[in-house]
């Protein structure tokens, strides 16, 4: 709930059934939000949409043939996954020229494919395969060229992450984009399985932060946990409790870079949905979130952040 003072006392949330988020006056509707990260942040930015407010990076002017590339779920979703702060991190260096992805940093893989049984996929982006390296490098750079539009265009910018679990790719010691297999590409002898910690997840959110910061010195950044559960863990542990210790990390990390950067604000999107119960905010797989509930926290974003409109 949007209000000029914070729960202090547990027992304020008991009695109200509320959680508090501090106004301030963000945002106006002409704003334009860049948004990344996790499938969480796709359901913000379909809520945003929804009220007529403009977001960025515009994935569907993302150039590939269909008959020689597979990038994510483009064009049926607006949206690139992004889950950990590594890999938000390095797609933003990159789209600003601060990382060159060499031209033989693919993985090639057996995958059944509208142009045959071998493709090359990108170990950094979710879901992207393509017919040869060459095909993949210019799918590559018209992403890196549509995200720098947006970025260069946006006013606004919301991160969402969503896991510390990660897999490093041995050759070049960056951070993967998905787990092992995915969607059927490669990673199982490419990658090796990495719990990241506290202080890299900080350095990661802090470098992105700064990034952000130089170029849009006075653009509001929201920073928010997803509030989505591990599907699976790689550890030798409980779903539930590798995924809560991930979340709790991830959360921590949040709280002190807003302590550590001006203009850098927290949604307790994750708050606002496991503190809301498991039945009344998941759908039936007790993973994603319902659809008005995310409506519910945008609402929330809303009367929070933005300035109410001028007479």
């Amino acid at each position: 709930m949007a209000s000029n003072k914070s729960n202090t006392k547990y027992d304020d949330f008991v009695s109200s059934g509320t959680i508090t988020i501090r106004k301030a006056s963000l945002f106006t509707s002409d704003d334009i939000f860049f948004t990344m990260g996790s499938c969480f942040a796709q359901e913000i930015r379909r809520a945003l949409t929804s009220r007529q407010i403009a977001c960025v990076p515009s994935y569907r002017n993302i150039s590939f043939d269909p008959a020689e590339a597979i990038v994510d779920e483009l064009p049926r979703q607006e949206h690139m996954n992004f889950y950990n702060t590594f890999t938000v991190r390095l797609q933003i260096e990159q789209m600003l020229g601060l990382w060159d992805q060499a031209d033989d940093d693919w993985w090639q893989v057996k995958k059944r494919v509208p142009w045959g049984p071998i493709c090359f996929q990108d170990p950094y982006r979710r879901g992207i395969f393509a017919k040869s390296p060459e095909v993949l490098r210019e799918v590559i750079e018209s992403m890196n060229r549509e995200m720098r539009v947006g970025f260069d265009a946006a006013t606004a910018f919301i991160f969402t992450f969503g896991m510390t679990e990660v897999f490093i790719n041995k050759a070049s010691g960056k951070v993967a984009a998905q787990k092992p297999l995915y969607r059927g590409g490669g990673g199982m002898q490419e990658t090796t399985l990495h719990v990241s910690s506290f202080q890299e997840n900080h350095a990661n959110v802090l470098a992105i932060v700064d990034m952000v910061r130089k170029r849009k010195p006075d653009a509001p950044i929201i920073l928010t946990v997803s509030p989505v559960a591990l599907a699976r863990t790689f550890q030798d542990a409980d779903v539930v409790t590798a995924s809560t210790e991930g979340k709790s990390v991830l959360r921590a990390v949040l709280g002190q870079v807003c302590r550590e950067r001006d203009n850098v604000h927290y949604l307790p999107s994750f708050e606002l949905v496991t503190y809301g119960g498991l039945a009344r905010s998941y759908r039936e797989d007790l993973r994603h979130v319902k659809t008005p509930v995310v409506d519910e926290i945008v609402e929330q974003f809303f009367n929070a952040y933005f300035a109410p409109p001028s007479a």
